[in-house]
């Protein structure tokens, strides 16, 4: 038995702007919200507890949701930015709190493996964070020169959540920061400005994050498919 605790805190917070003015979590794919998803993952995983970090408008259908649920779940707000949001999830947790696994609610393919691989590799190393090969050819302009330059494919890999860490790396690195917590989109980057090598696991499985109105049907079909898959 793991006598330190892992747990979740997932970012459910956004204001669902880009999908029609619907909050990310509550959008359905095949009759479940994304919400549910990541619960389920959550659920099968060796979690301890869940805080979700939500807003005043979609607190009370997050918490209808969440009913049924075997793991602890807690609420809290979420702040003017993304990392505000974590921030406040994670100083929500328990105190017993050893390692922390972040994960975006508008990624519903994340699996219980894909968190549990995270976790383990974040207790070896510090932290960790799931990614994918980038397949397209990407440009670099420079701000000042316009000059385009275009980065080598292969050394190229694009971050993803679950992102996962020791909670005390991470209450570090916002101290350290202080002010400019803001300026990190994500949280590997925080870690990584305080020096921690962040362990990066490239996953084979789908791990798409919806971000606007036109990602539903091409969720839906792959939701289908990986559920066509699993029977």
């Amino acid at each position: 038995m793991c006598l330190k605790k892992a747990y979740a805190v997932i970012a459910a917070a956004g204001s669902g702007r880009r999908m029609g003015g619907v909050s990310k979590p509550n959008i359905e794919l095949l009759g479940k919200s994304l919400f549910e998803y990541v619960l389920e993952a959550v659920d099968k995983s060796r979690i301890d507890g869940v805080c979700v970090v939500c807003s005043e408008d979609n607190e009370d259908s997050l918490r209808v949701l969440a009913q049924g649920f075997k793991k602890p779940i807690s609420f809290t707000r979420g702040g003017d930015t993304r990392a505000e949001s974590v921030k406040n999830g994670i100083e929500a947790l328990p105190k017993d709190a050893y390692l922390v696994c972040v994960h975006d609610c508008a990624r519903p393919f994340v699996t219980a493996d894909m968190i549990n691989a995270a976790l383990e590799a974040a207790e070896k190393q510090g932290a960790s964070c799931v990614c994918s090969a980038v397949t397209d050819t990407i440009k670099q302009r420079d701000a000042l020169t316009g000059f385009v330059s275009t980065p080598e494919r292969s050394s190229l890999f694009a971050v993803q959540t679950p992102q996962c860490f020791k909670k005390a790396l991470y209450m570090h690195a916002a101290s350290a920061v202080g002010a400019n917590l803001c300026d990190f989109t994500d949280e590997t980057s925080l870690l990584e400005e305080i020096g921690v090598e962040v362990c990066y696991i490239t996953r084979p499985e789908t791990n798409m994050k919806l971000t606007g109105i036109d990602d539903i049907p091409i969720a839906e079909i792959l939701m289908k498919r990986r559920g066509t898959e699993q029977c």
